[in-house]
This record gives structure tokens, sequence and C-alpha cells, in this order.
């Protein structure tokens, strides 16, 4: 069942299940999601509870200088999510640093169950460059034969008020020696 937005003609809801991770700052990532109607009532049923009802529950992966398999994260966490809910901002995470997130249910025994998992995403560092990055640009230009670019020559700045300073100051001199 499709809603659409009126006057515009977009659907609220795509009946589709996704998983989206985008960056927002160093310290914080933005998660976006949709469950379809049929994965929703699966889910529910398994639970014999409305959809309202089911523990849903973001599980967040450090996943730094890792090829992820599933199961060989640095360290994760949890955080309860309302099943109502379509997005969360996760403000716990570092900076420079992977990351990758699951969306599922708590079993009644504890266990996580993966509904959906997003892309891979990188923090950006939440520091100064130190500068290195030049040197290197420098060093690629001279491997690669690039000359440095000669400078610009200086260029003087004239203005009338100076023409006419200039031309008052030599006309007071002519008439002393005269």
């Amino acid at each position: 069942m499709a809603v659409t937005v009126p006057g515009y003609g977009f659907p609220t809801k795509y009946n589709d299940n996704y998983l989206v991770l985008l960056v927002r700052d160093p310290h914080c990532i933005f998660a976006y999601w949709e469950f379809s109607d049929e994965q929703m009532d699966l889910v529910a049923k398994e639970f014999s509870c409305p959809w309202g009802e089911v523990p849903l529950m973001i599980r967040v992966y450090d996943l730094t200088g890792l090829n992820f398999s599933g199961d060989n994260a640095h360290s994760y966490f949890d955080i309860p999510i309302h099943p109502l809910a379509n997005n969360y901002y996760v403000k716990e995470v570092s900076a420079n640093h992977s990351y990758c997130i699951d969306l599922g249910v708590v079993t009644p025994d504890g266990r996580f169950v993966t509904l959906l998992r997003s892309n891979v995403v990188q923090t950006p560092r939440d520091s100064l460059a130190d500068g290195s990055g030049v040197l290197m640009a420098d060093l690629f230009d001279r491997l690669m034969g690039k000359k440095p670019e000669a400078a610009q020559p200086e260029t003087e700045i004239f203005s009338s008020e100076s023409m006419y300073i200039h031309k008052n100051n030599d006309e007071a001199g002519k008439g002393e020696e005269q």
C-alpha cells in the first residue's frame, strides 16, 4: 500500500527493505530504512504482537581496517529503536573509523537477529591536515617532470592622485631653478 504526498506524487513509502548509512560529521552517522509490509507482518507474527511492539534494535559495528564478514568487528554496541521509527542519528561514533549497522530484533532468549544490514561508511578525521599533502603534491609534480609555475611579476600600483602630486612637484622644482 503506497501513500502519495498530495501535489507532488512522491510515495511516502516504497514497500521495500533497505537500510542506508550516511556520515554527518566525524562523530555522527545517520541511518534511514524501510521495511516492506510483508517483512513487518512476518516479524510481528513471529513475535505474536503488532509491529509497533516488536523489540527493534540497531547494532553498530566498528569495522576500522577490516574486511567485514559479519562476525569479525572490532566492537559493537546496541541501541533500542522504536519500531515505527525510520531513521536515527548515531552520535556515539569515533572520528576516522569505519562503521556498518544492522537493524534487527532481539529474541525472547536474548539473541540478536539481523533483518537489514547497511553499507559501510568511513567517518572523517576531526583534526587539521598535517601539511604532508602539500609536500607529496610537490614531490609528485617533480617526479612527473612538471616545472613549478613561474611567479607572477609584481605590478606597480598607479593612480591619478600619484600622477598629480608627481607633476606638481616637478613644476614646483622648475620654478625654483629659474
